[in-house]
């Protein structure tokens, strides 16, 4: 197993060891912390990258100017792979992580929300003064000590839903229009700190399962399961909130279930359960992978891309206004943005139809930050 990287390097994120401002094609990263075989989550901020390994340890490189890569350090960029004290999460495992631009955040196996990085908009939960930055992971007492159970992040604001099915958001996500009316929307008060709790009306007809927050909005995927919903429910409704400048805030009931949603800075991508990819929203860099460019798209329009017999997609990532997606047969596709050769295709076009990355084996693992990608790939030896 190998990783690669491409894209923007300005602060070091791709690991290379130098910064520079473009990396066109995919680069072999040389010096890790982490055996490769034992990724099992990459996610990217604005200009830096976590790693998560199947041990529970994080791995981070790239931008520093606020703390987010959790390390205590006041360097500025780390080009090298660092894994961050297990002490600093007291020696428990974590689960998942989470990066926004200049954010991070973890949940632990034992459900506990840890967060650094930028706190300028109390985004952290806590109230900023003496905590304009956090340098090294800081764990959060969410209301009656609820367990965390997901966590986004979007420009200025962090979102955590909890194990029951709370979301509490911290810093700003402004709803600029009356919210779905299956939400009740209360503010409270969280270490100091202003706080919005989001729930839904009624609980016994649906559930929030997952979030996705882009700039300024934010996506939940639920489950209906009220006796009335037609075709017996399912997770076909998404819900949304924030900004809608560009349509990416406009919300659907789909024909099948929702399988995975990826929401990018302003744009939004649905795989749905018979393997169908949706987009809508901005789309003046090609965003969408409609195949057109277009300053928005208000409806879901299909991902123009046909993928050869009994290949599907496995996973779909955003980056701020690009995107990646892993196929079942381990090869991968990226389009839209392409200023700092996010798409890795040796060209800084912007591209509206997905294409096909050369890598020198089967992708197993991929992950995208705001302006670069990441991809583990098993080497061909022949």
């Amino acid at each position: 197993m190998e990783v690669y990287a491409w894209g923007a390097n300005s602060h070091g994120q791709l690991g290379l060891g130098f910064e520079s401002e473009l990396c066109m094609t995919p680069q072999r990263v040389a010096k890790l912390s982490f055996a490769p075989q034992l990724v099992r989550r990459i996610r990217g901020g604005g200009g830096h990258v976590l790693i998560l390994d199947n041990n529970g340890r994080v791995h981070a490189c790239g931008w520093n100017n606020r703390g987010q890569l959790g390390l205590d350090s006041t360097e500025e960029c780390h080009n090298e792979f660092t894994m961050i004290p297990t002490e600093y999460f007291e020696e428990v495992p974590v689960e998942t992580i989470c990066c926004g631009w200049d954010i991070s955040g973890a949940i632990t196996l034992t459900k506990r929300l840890y967060v650094w990085g930028s706190n300028a908009f109390q985004q952290l939960g806590i109230c900023q003064r003496g905590f304009m930055a956090v340098r090294r992971p800081m764990p959060v007492r969410l209301p009656r000590d609820e367990l965390a159970q997901r966590i986004s992040f979007g420009l200025r604001h962090c979102a955590v839903l909890t194990e029951d099915n709370k979301i509490y958001v911290f810093g700003r996500l402004r709803i600029m229009d009356p919210p779905p009316i299956e939400l009740d929307i209360t503010s409270t008060c969280l270490h100091r700190c202003n706080t919005m709790k989001i729930q839904v009306h009624n609980p016994n007809d649906l559930r929030i399962l997952s979030l996705s927050s882009g700039q300024h909005h934010m996506l939940l995927k639920c489950l209906d399961t009220s006796t009335t919903a037609a075709n017996g429910g399912g997770t076909r409704r998404i819900l949304s909130l924030g900004d809608n400048k560009f349509g990416q805030s406009n919300a659907f009931l789909f024909e099948h279930d929702v399988r995975q949603l990826a929401v990018g800075w302003t744009h939004n991508v649905a795989v749905l359960r018979n393997d169908t990819i949706l987009s809508w929203g901005r789309n003046c860099y090609g965003q969408l992978g409609t195949g057109a460019f277009s300053e928005q798209q208000a409806i879901p329009q299909p991902l123009h891309l046909q993928l050869d017999d009994g290949e599907t997609p496995a996973r779909i990532h955003m980056g701020a206004e690009h995107g990646l997606m892993r196929t079942t047969a381990g090869k991968i596709y990226t389009w839209g943005w392409n200023e700092h050769g996010n798409c890795g295709n040796n060209d800084t076009e912007n591209l509206c139809n997905p294409t096909l990355i050369k890598l020198p084996g089967v992708v197993k693992l991929a992950g995208t930050g705001a302006g670069f990608c990441y991809a583990i790939v098993e080497i061909d030896e022949k």
